[in-house]
């Protein structure tokens, strides 16, 4: 069983630099505010992770292409995000390829929290990216503060102004990193 945390936090943007959340708890800058950070509670996974087989490339493109991309927004939908400290995602059009998406995330460290990486191959846990998508970065705060870098809280949960993605899209990208975050 794999051990998540969550909060009352939504993947489009994975720095309070340019986007605001939409969760009601978090304070006017994308932030927890200290009633959210109090309702942070452990969150236990008890999706299996070894099957089925997740294909990055049919499985986790797309989901990034909808919910990251946002038809052209520029949260991770172009390649210029990278100079904003924002990872690249893809193009909304899907003519993005996989290796290009994969080595800006993979083993890269977080800019809101640079002692995670954004992905860490096979432990979700320690993946900055699935704290965004579970909507628990809330618990990585101090972590953040401690880093002295802009993100000092963390930032939002993702999709940026959007609902949370459900809980099998969740999994299948958690089941995604637990295989070992592959360009398959």
């Amino acid at each position: 069983m794999h051990r998540f945390l969550t909060g009352v936090a939504a993947l489009a943007c994975l720095s309070t630099a340019a986007c605001t959340s939409k969760n009601p708890a978090s304070g006017t800058d994308g932030g927890i505010t200290d009633a959210a950070a109090e309702a942070c509670v452990e969150y236990e996974s008890d999706a299996d992770l070894t099957t089925p087989t997740v294909s990055f490339g049919s499985d986790i493109v797309p989901i990034m292409n909808f919910s990251c991309g946002i038809a052209g927004a520029t949260c991770h939908g172009t390649p210029e995000v990278t100079a904003q400290q924002r990872p690249f995602l893809g193009l909304f059009d899907g003519g993005t390829d996989a290796g290009e998406i994969i080595s800006g995330i993979v083993g890269v460290k977080s800019n809101e929290d640079p002692t995670m990486n954004v992905v860490t191959a096979s432990d979700p846990a320690n993946s900055f990216l699935m704290h965004k998508v579970d909507w628990d970065e809330c618990t990585l705060t101090a972590q953040c503060a401690a880093t002295k870098t802009q993100y000092t809280n963390c930032g939002q949960g993702m999709p940026y102004s959007s609902d949370q993605l459900d809980q099998p899209t969740r999994d299948k990208i958690r089941r995604w990193i637990a295989q070992g975050a592959k360009n398959n």
